[in-house]
């Protein structure tokens, strides 16, 4: 492995101060969080929803893969263990072979993100190999217990999915009422009070069933990213096949539907089967609540790992295509660039502003230029906030109109939000893109102060004895002191991990060779300064005064890119690889610019000396 050394020293920037007084201070915080809901061997004292549950230690493993203290790991693989044996013996046997018997891909997917982290801290482990492959084997049509995909029409067979097979009813109360989807054009409009009525109910239960339930829609291409995570961590082709597989068939729909991604496909495979040929009004869908953000946080997904699978650039210009499909409807309001979120009878409507994240996740893996051009023009149009789902969080049913986006005070991209929790930390993306473009110098310290600031206020809840959240089942989930968002954009030049299903898409990460562990070693603290398409530059630093550290620098979350050269200071040195090691003298550092391919290389979850 090529080795540079570094000897220039001098006193640590601030920012590495603060990233590593983080660090410490999540290792240290992790016991209260097990005190306080945890039991011995795993199983929680206290529960929210089933996704819930899980999602309370996702982010455990990720930081321990940062750097995170060794029993993080230990800690997070007992914790999920546990849930999942809760849940499988108690809580109406919800888990049967250890994965989730039937959810909608929404809720699925944010569960298991998790467990697919647990490939980037330890893929040796026994059990979760076993279970990756398990897992997705579920959704390749090869398990004869589990009926999930139609290998024939490339598809899954309903909203609802798991190990118990695809369901073909289920409640319908909660997701009309809450406006998750529409019976248009069967039902073209609900009567207030329909649920009260016993015969308008089992009516309605009956339509919903077979208009909605049945039949594939968008949210499901979350689940690419579990099938995406099998392959890497076993290399069997047949992950990699029906990933690539599943997601061409969404390419071909949308082909047929114009270019826009249809929200209900029927068990036969038509575009709007069971609505005339409509393609909008399906399961978290374009009528839904949060239209845009379901389906575009599957896509994302999607994209990405058909992407990391196969180096075709198609799939990033499939998720392009439906970016464009917003821009293209835009309209400019108050100097606010806003996108239509929704599609009805009335056609397009609810003009919202379109969320940073989105752009950042195609730029990342693209870096073309034109992609850069979309960031610029909606930041133009940005002169007021809120986020666009500000008007779209109660825990209560929306009454009509309540959820309208109306401005309310200026936007500013360098700010960083410090009351952000779950997948509200996508929010923070336009801060850091703003870093990335030179406009934000600030940006390094104040993620750090505003993490911190979180982390401290988790840690006082968990202290405390009467914090509940206003989604109850958040309680315990929100006072999670393990907050790697602004680590990952930091430390791994990351966008914001997509909530559901999403595999860390970074530019690099950092592994211990002397501990022989992922992660940067103790002292050293580590700033993605700039991305390019063919250039990183990253800035390292050893905080310790006394002690010379050693790391290995590695192209990408999976060593899917490559490194030509790296060049500090007068010096430069020749890679060709994809990884090499830095050896830093006490209170050294050192600006890298390291010549990178990107995404040019064959995913793997494997350490450095494996």
């Amino acid at each position: 492995m090529v080795e540079i050394k570094i000897g220039t020293t001098g006193a640590p920037p601030t920012w590495a101060v603060k990233q590593r007084y983080l660090i410490e201070t999540m290792n240290a915080a992790a016991p209260l969080f097990l005190k306080k809901y945890v039991h011995r061997g795993g199983t929680l004292r206290e529960h929210g929803k089933l996704d819930d549950d899980y999602e309370c230690f996702n982010s455990w493993p990720l930081f321990y893969a940062m750097g995170g203290d060794e029993k993080i790991l230990g800690w997070s693989v007992e914790g999920w263990n546990g849930i999942t044996r809760q849940w499988t013996y108690q809580h109406s046997q919800s888990v049967h072979r250890e994965f989730v018997r039937q959810y909608d891909m929404l809720h699925l997917s944010e569960g298991y993100v998790g467990f697919q982290n647990f490939g980037l801290a330890d893929p040796t482990i026994p059990e979760n190999v076993d279970r990756a492959g398990r897992f997705a084997g579920f959704y390749l049509g090869d398990d004869p217990e589990v009926a999930n995909y139609d290998a024939e029409k490339k598809l899954i067979r309903s909203p609802i999915t798991g190990s118990g097979g695809p369901a073909f009813s289920s409640g319908a109360d909660y997701v009309l009422i809450w406006g998750h989807a529409s019976l248009y054009p069967v039902v073209k409009e609900l009567e207030p009070g329909w649920e009260k009525d016993p015969e308008r109910h089992a009516e309605i239960q009956r339509i919903y069933d077979e208009v909605v339930v049945c039949g594939d829609v968008p949210m499901n291409m979350a689940i690419a990213g579990l099938v995406a995570h099998a392959h890497i961590l076993t290399g069997e082709e047949k992950y990699r096949k029906w990933v690539l597989e599943y997601v061409d068939a969404w390419m071909e729909r949308t082909q047929r539907n114009g270019g826009i991604i249809p929200d209900n496909i029927g068990l036969s495979g038509e575009v709007g089967e069971k609505r005339d040929g409509q393609w909008w009004g399906g399961f978290f869908g374009w009528t839904g609540r949060y239209s845009v953000w379901m389906i575009f946080h599957a896509l994302i997904t999607a994209t990405e790992s058909a992407y990391l699978l196969s180096r075709d650039r198609k799939y990033l210009e499939f998720y392009r295509s439906q970016v464009d499909i917003l821009l293209d409807r835009s309209v400019v309001r108050d100097g606010n660039l806003l996108v239509p979120y929704k599609v009805g009878p009335q056609g397009w409507f609810d003009y919202r502003p379109l969320d940073p994240y989105i752009l950042s996740h195609l730029w990342n893996a693209s870096m073309e230029p034109q992609d850069w051009e979309r960031i610029e023009r909606v930041r133009a149009g940005s002169a007021n906030g809120p986020h666009a789902y500000a008007y779209a969080e109660s825990p209560d049913p929306p009454a009509p109109g309540s959820e309208e986006w109306r401005p309310d005070g200026p936007f500013d991209w360098n700010y960083v939000r410090d009351d952000l929790q779950g997948n509200k930390f996508v929010e923070n993306e336009a801060a850091h893109l703003n870093f990335l473009d030179g406009k934000n110098p600030d940006w390094p310290d104040e993620i750090m102060d505003a993490t911190f600031r979180q982390v401290q206020q988790n840690i006082e809840r968990l202290s405390g004895e009467s914090f509940e959240h206003e989604w109850r089942s958040q309680t315990m989930q929100v006072q999670n002191p393990i907050l790697t968002a602004g680590l990952c954009q930091m430390t791994m030049g990351a966008p914001f991990p997509c909530f559901n299903g999403g595999l860390v898409c970074a530019r690099v990460r950092y592994f211990d060779p002397d501990q022989k562990r992922p992660g940067l070693p103790p002292d050293v603290a580590a700033l993605v300064e700039e991305l390019e398409g063919e250039r990183t530059v990253l800035q390292l630093v050893n905080t310790s005064g006394f002690e010379s550290r050693r790391v290995v620098v590695q192209g990408g979350a999976y060593r899917e890119h490559e490194f030509t050269e790296v060049k500090w200071g007068d010096e430069q040195q020749r890679v060709d690889g994809g990884w090499f090691a830095v050896e830093l003298s006490p209170a050294a550092s050192a600006r890298l610019e390291i010549g990178t391919r990107c995404t040019v290389r064959e995913p793997t979850y494997a350490f450095p000396w494996d």
